[in-house]
Order: structure tokens, then C-alpha cells, then sequence
């Protein structure tokens, strides 16, 4: 019921009408864990639904900056396409969260790349007369400083405070103010909160006409009818949320009703719920980093011991095996057939499975979610892709079982070609029931893991095109 709205939430942050995530898919790829660990407080205040909160607060935030204010206005499109914007935006701040290192320092080169030709003059708060650069260390501080600051507050605000403290968010990402050359960045919310009151202070923020201009942009910006009345609720939210002393030099008033404040923080998170409701809990970019991480064996997310256990004979202690080998079509091309199907994820549709899996093709640490049954009747069974198995004669994957999984352990996927033209499938698990109600109800989830086996068969026999 949620496609029509995750479509077009889709389409306004990528600045794409038809989603492909290509470039966040792509974070999977290099050989560190990036500037910010997994745990880190940054992941935390990146992840979820407050960052979209967070991006209108951060651009009404810079907007007090004459002179950050002047190069958005003179040298972007931001009203002719304000989607484009957000989306360069987006994939800076999601590349430097999520990727590794190497990539997050060519996304900081190639902003700074771009704000090179950003210069010009413009009227300061202490009606003098300024030239301004975008990579100026003083107006990237500013650029910084609200960043930093509407993405820890709208956090607070709409989703609680950061596990880690506020002070762990500020320091880490004092990395990013650091690459964008900002000079010894702001290290606690403390120092955050003075640096900010220090340009209020030295008269640096100022509001005017050309404020009063993007103001009016953001609150009625041109975005999907079916997206604009969640974000008209999310701005006045963000608004009711901003300083008193903001809020007046940006010519905003909180929402009232005959004189009566209206609870519009609620219906902020009214509005962040739906969209939670429409997204994935976690994004492409943070799927792709957590791919890298176990690929890095950094992270290690499965609900068993350790991957591998398809290998293992005999099996270890607790854990029972299932074992398949049914011969399903005849030639190379029978073969090839099964072996794409199976890398395809088609062999899981066509045993009548939902598939959810972060890549279109299997690889290495993909994340596959499995659905079977309707409604509440219906299990979910997260994996992730452990092992590629990769010949000329044999070709498939393993995959391991993630927590909330009923089974825990790991299933072997394989087409095989023999030397007289056989092709089989091969299956293999070895598995155990998860605890609890899983456990309770074992004699159940073994029949329905021999039923979903029986579908498998009569799906590479599709595939591979035999009887």
C-alpha cells in the first residue's frame, strides 16, 4: 500500500524518475571501514528519517549567512532544479558517512572542485561590503556548523537522543568540517552551540529580501503533490523547532491557531513516520557500507557461530542437515540457465518466495530478506550471502542467517554440470531452530523448510528447462 508513496520519496531524493541506486550500491566497494565506524553516533544521526527534517533546518540554518546565502543564490539552480541539489547533496553526506576512505575523500574533492568557480561579493550583516569564496575556511565553518547542528537537533527532536551522546556526534563528525578544510571544528555540542553564538554575536547573520526569498522557496517548493503535504507538515515542524533569534531573521512565526500554538512537532513526526513506513529502515548506502564491513570482516552480523558450516562435515553439535541433489535439465545452456536463475534470486521467486535483497545479482555480503505466507501468517527470513561458489562445472552461493531468521545457520544454492551433460541442483543446509517460539514450534518450521526445499526443485527444472 506504501509503493506509490516509496516511489516518489525515491524519485524527489535522487533526483531520478526512474530509482536506480546505482552509486549508493556502489559504497560496497574498497578496503577500509571509512571515516566512521558502524557504531559509530554519526550512523546513528545519518540513519533513519530524521536527516530529511534535518535538510530543511540545515538550509535555513546557512540561509542567516549572507555569504554563504550569495553563492547558493548566484551560482546554483536551486529553483529551476532544487531536486538536483538535494540529490548532490544527499550522495556527499551519505558517501562520507558510508563509504570508504578513499571514496569519501574524492566526494570532498570534487565538492571543493565544484565551489571553486563560487565567488563574488555580497552586503554583511554589519552592513559592510565582503567578497566571499565557497572554500573560504570561515564560510565553510558556517556550512559546517549547520550541518552539524540541524542534523544533531532534528535527531533529538524527532527521534530521541543519540545512544552515544551528542558530544560523540559532534567530534566525529568534526572529520567532515576537517576534509572540507574547515579549521579546527567544534568537538562537543558545547563548543558547537558557542560557535554559533559567535557569529550571532559578531553581527555575521542577517536576514533581508534575499533571505526572505529562499525562505519562500522552501515552503512551498515545487515537489510531488503526493509528497508536498507531508513536507508542509515536516517544514512547519522544522520551523517550530529553530531558535527564537532564527526564526525572526528568517521572517518565520511557530504555527498557531488563534493565537494557540499548534503541536506541530507532532505532526512532524507524523510525517517522518509515514515516510519510515514507505522506506527501508536502513537505506541503499548503509546496506552497501555494511556489505563492505563483512566482506572486510569488520562487521559480523550472522546469528551463528561462523560462516562456513555448509562445509563442514560432520555437522557441528545441535545443527541437523538437509542435503538435495536432483538432476533438473541436460547441456551448457540447461546449466547456464540455472546457474543465472540462481544468482538471479529467480530460483527463490519461483519456489514462490518474496525476495528483498539489497543487489539485483548475488554477490558476496548481499542482504536477501525472505517472506513466505499472507498477511501475519507471513515469516521473514533475513541472510546474507557468505560464500560464492564459482567454477566452470559449479556455480551458486551460500548464504548465513541474520537475528529474526527461524532457522539459524546457512544454505547452499548450487547448479552443477556433470561430464555426460547432467545438470543438477544442489542443496545443502544445515541449520538448527532459532530460540523461542521458533524452537517451540520446530516440527513446523521443518515442514515448511522440506516445502520450500520441494519448490526449489520445481523451479530450477523451470529454469533449466527440464521435465
Amino acid at each position: 500500500m506504501f509503493e506509490p508513496l516509496r516511489r516518489k520519496l525515491q524519485q524527489t531524493f535522487s533526483a531520478q524518475e526512474h530509482y536506480d541506486p546505482v552509486w549508493e550500491r556502489e559504497l560496497d566497494r574498497g578496503d577500509d571501514a571509512g571515516y566512521f565506524p558502524h557504531d559509530s553516533a554519526v550512523w546513528v544521526v545519518h540513519g533513519g528519517m530524521s536527516p530529511i527534517a534535518a535538510g530543511i533546518r540545515a538550509l535555513l540554518t546557512q540561509a542567516l549567512h549572507p555569504g554563504a546565502l550569495a553563492g547558493v543564490a548566484e551560482h546554483s539552480n536551486y529553483q529551476s532544479d532544487p531536486l538536483a541539489r538535494l540529490a548532490g547533496t544527499i550522495r556527499w553526506i551519505f558517501t562520507l558517512t558510508y563509504g570508504d576512505t578513499v571514496a569519501a575523500d574524492a566526494a570532498c574533492a570534487w565538492v571543493a572542485r565544484r565551489h571553486e568557480a563560487v565567488t563574488g561579493s555580497y552586503l554583511a550583516g554589519t552592513g559592510e561590503e565582503r567578497e566571499y569564496a565557497a572554500n573560504d575556511p570561515g564560510l565553510a565553518a558556517w556550512v559546517h556548523l549547520a550541518f552539524a547542528d540541524a542534523f544533531l537537533r532534528s535527531h533529538e527532536i524527532f527521534s530521541g537522543p543519540v545512544p552515544q551522546g551528542a558530544d560523540a556526534y559532534v567530534r566525529e563528525w568534526a572529520k567532515a568540517g576537517e576534509l572540507m578544510g574547515v579549521p579546527n571544528p567544534p568537538r562537543s555540542d558545547a563548543e558547537l552551540r558557542e560557535a554559533i553564538a559567535g557569529y550571532e554575536a559578531r553581527g555575521e547573520l542577517a536576514g533581508g529580501p534575499r533571505v526572505a526569498e529562499v525562505v519562500s522557496f522552501l515552503k512551498n517548493p515545487p515537489l510531488d503533490p503526493a509528497v508536498l503535504p507531508g513536507y508542509r507538515l515536516l517544514f512547519a515542524a522544522v520551523v517550530d523547532t529553530l531558535p527564537e533569534n532564527h526564526r525572526r531573521m528568517l521572517g518565520l512565526r511557530r504555527p498557531t491557531l488563534a493565537g494557540i500554538p499548534l503541536p506541530a512537532r507532532l505532526g512532524g513526526k507524523a510525517a517522518l513516520g509515514m515516510a519510515g513506513l514507505a522506506l527501508a529502515k536502513h537505506g541503499p548506502a548503509e546496506l552497501a557500507a555494511r556489505r563492505r564491513l563483512f566482506r572486510l570482516g569488520v562487521l559480523n552480523d550472522l546469528d551463528y557461530p561462523a560462516a562456513g558450516i555448509t562445509d563442514s562435515v560432520p555437522a557441528p553439535a545441535g545443527f541437523r542437515t538437509l542435503a538435495v541433489r536432483e538432476c533438473v535439465g541436460q547441456g551448457q545452456a540447461a546449466f547456464e540457465a540455472l546457474a543465472s536463475g540462481i544468482m538471479s534470486w529467480k530460483l527463490h521467486e519461483g519456489a514462490g518466495l518474496r525476495v528483498r535483497a539489497d543487489t539485483p545479482m548475488v554477490q558476496l555480503a548481499s542482504r536477501v530478506r525472505l517472506g513466505i505466507g499472507l498477511g501475519a501468517a507471513r515469516i521473514e527470513a533475513p541472510c546474507r550471502v557468505v560464500r560464492l561458489i564459482e567454477s566452470a562445472t559449479r556455480r551458486g552461493f551460500a548464504y548465513g542467517t541474520l537475528a529474526g531468521h527461524p532457522e539459524t545457520g546457512e544454505e547452499s544454492f548450487a547448479a552443477v554440470l556433470e561430464p555426460d551433460g547432467a545438470v543438477y541442483l544442489e542443496l545443502k543446509a544445515v541449520s538448527r531452530p532459532s530460540p523461542g517460539i521458533y524452537r517451540l514450534g520446530s516440527p513446523v518450521t521443518a515442514a515448511a523448510q522440506s516445502m520450500v526445499t520441494d519448490r526449489y526443485v520445481a523451479a530450477a527444472r523451470r529454469l533449466a528447462g527440464g521435465n
